[in-house]
């Protein structure tokens, strides 16, 4: 992906991004438009297969590559009454797509910052996911 996707220039200043990728979510549009940034970062092969509206909400649908194992993603985009993005629900699959992603957003720069939010295979059990979901289950 070389350049931003539209989203990023009429995110909210207050807009919410959650992701099976991450645990929690993320709040604020400098620190949204990063994560995005990121895992655009990780993406070869990018195509975008439909993008629709439905009144308040825009949706894209897309293929790529991440580390040479394909994933098709899903953005979900809420506009608010000014036009501004202020809620971003973004899917991957299959499983092993959004658990490469969640490796890669945890080794990377603000993952290494909030490590117990993103995948990482060295010794995270099932039960520190759920563990880490629970205690913040209600930021979402």
């Amino acid at each position: 992906m070389s350049e931003d996707p539209w989203f990023l220039k009429v995110l909210d200043p207050d807009v919410v991004l959650a992701a099976p990728a991450m645990n929690g979510s993320l709040r604020g549009a400098e620190a949204v438009a990063a994560q995005v940034r990121t895992v655009a970062s990780f993406y070869r092969d990018y195509q975008v297969v439909y993008s629709g509206e439905f009144g308040d909400r825009r949706i894209n649908e897309y293929t790529a590559v991440v580390e040479g194992r394909p994933v098709t993603g899903l953005g979900t985009f809420h506009l608010n009454e000014r036009g501004l993005v202020d809620e971003i629900v973004i899917n991957h699959r299959p499983l092993s797509a959004a658990l490469t992603v969640s490796r890669l957003l945890g080794e990377s720069e603000s993952g290494r910052r909030h490590r117990d939010e993103f995948f990482h295979p060295d010794g995270q059990t099932h039960e520190d996911l759920l563990r880490y979901s629970d205690e913040h289950e209600r930021e979402l």
